[in-house]
Parts: C-alpha cells; structure tokens; sequence
C-alpha cells in the first residue's frame, strides 16, 4: 500500500504543480492582453482560449487529488461525531467508497469524450489561429480519477487495524 501512495503521492504533486504554473500563466496572460489592449490597442490572440481551455481546465480538475489526500473538503459531521469510533469509521470508509465509485464514473464519461475529442483532433478558431483542445479534455479523468484513488487508500485505511509503530 506505501508503493502504491507514493506513486499516488507523487502523480499529486506533478499535478499540483501544473495547476499552480496553470494560474500563474492564466494571470501572466490575462494581464498582458488587458494592459496591451488598453494601452496599444494590440490584445494577445488566443486569450480567451488559452484561459478556458487550458489554464481553467487544469486550475480546476488538477488539485482535485490533493485537496482529498490533505481531507480538506467540507465535511459536515453534526451527526457523526456521537457515533462510537469504529461506527463513524465504518460510515467514513463508506462514505469515501461510494464517492470513488461515483469519481470513477464521472472520470470514465470523460475519458470516453476526451477519447473522442482525441481522435478528431478537437480545436477551436482564436482570432489568428486555430487552438487545439482535445489535450485539455484528459484534466477531467484524471483529476477525478486521481482523487478517488485518494479515496480508496482513505477507505483501506479507516477499515484496516492500526499498525504498530516502527521501533
């Protein structure tokens, strides 16, 4: 299982990494072609797409995986905390184990259309020139498909004994 989250572990943090430099290029570009358009009346072509096709696509699905790996979604646990430990355990793994499975079907919708937009080479007319979009499709199976894996190593988790420390 250590293998298995190390690896998880570090596909996170390349996509982490990619949804950062995504936001950073997205500010970089937004503010060029607003500061160019205004002051020469020159905006930089392609904006509007790179934004909505790349930056966004990336900004949003990629940290997916790393926000469930750090438990930092809400969580509304009124109800649960009055329940014994291995019942709220039991209720947690079963909680991460159904949203996996829903992760995993929303992640297989998308890799069929991203599948699709693959083999037609999707791309989309910009001003001066045509921008390939099919790539962007992927974000969304495996940013969801990253987190439930995520989920699945929770689930395991809240099931499995507590290991004995190392001495």
């Amino acid at each position: 299982m250590r293998t298995a989250e190390g690896a998880l572990g570090a596909a996170t943090a390349a996509m982490l990494w990619i949804a950062g430099a995504a936001l950073l290029l997205m500010m970089v570009n937004v503010t060029l072609d607003v500061t160019l358009k205004y002051l020469f009346r020159w905006p930089v072509p392609g904006t509007l797409e790179m934004v909505s096709y790349y930056f966004m696509a990336a900004a949003v699905f990629f940290p997916f995986a790393h926000v469930q790996r750090k438990r930092h979604h809400i969580a509304v646990t009124l109800f649960t905390d009055a329940l014994p430990a291995p019942a709220r355990r039991g209720l947690e793994a079963a909680a991460l184990l159904l949203s996996a499975v829903y992760l995993a079907a929303f992640g297989w919708a998308g890799a069929e259309e991203a599948w699709e937009m693959t083999q037609v080479g999707e791309a989309t007319g910009a001003v001066a020139f045509d921008v390939l979009i099919w790539p962007t499709r992927w974000a969304v199976p495996l940013g969801t498909w990253s987190m439930a894996a995520w989920m699945l190593l929770q689930a395991v988790r809240e099931v499995a004994p507590p290991r004995a420390p190392a001495p």
